[in-house]
């Protein structure tokens, strides 16, 4: 898609989610001066899917908390080792 970023036409990517970041788009002669491509280095994409029994946000949720406690726990390995 073509967009106007203050005054001066711009291409940006017409789905961000489904580019794969695969570089295609660099690899045209000349391209590679006329194309950035950049990620947000704090920005994560990804795909919850489930069968129905739980919904995408309660598995999001839930895996939220398992990730909390393994970040919990290895902290705690990190402070008796080095204390």
């Amino acid at each position: 898609d073509i967009e106007d970023m203050g005054g001066e036409p711009q291409a940006v990517v017409a789905n961000p989610r489904r580019c794969t970041m695969c570089r295609e788009c660099i690899r045209a002669p000349g391209m590679e001066h006329k194309v950035k491509l950049l990620r947000k280095s704090n920005h994560f994409v990804f795909t919850v899917e489930t069968v129905g029994a739980i919904s995408p946000a309660d598995i999001f949720k839930r895996s939220l908390d398992v990730l909390a406690e393994k970040c919990k726990t290895i902290l705690q390995e990190l402070k008796s080792k080095s204390g």
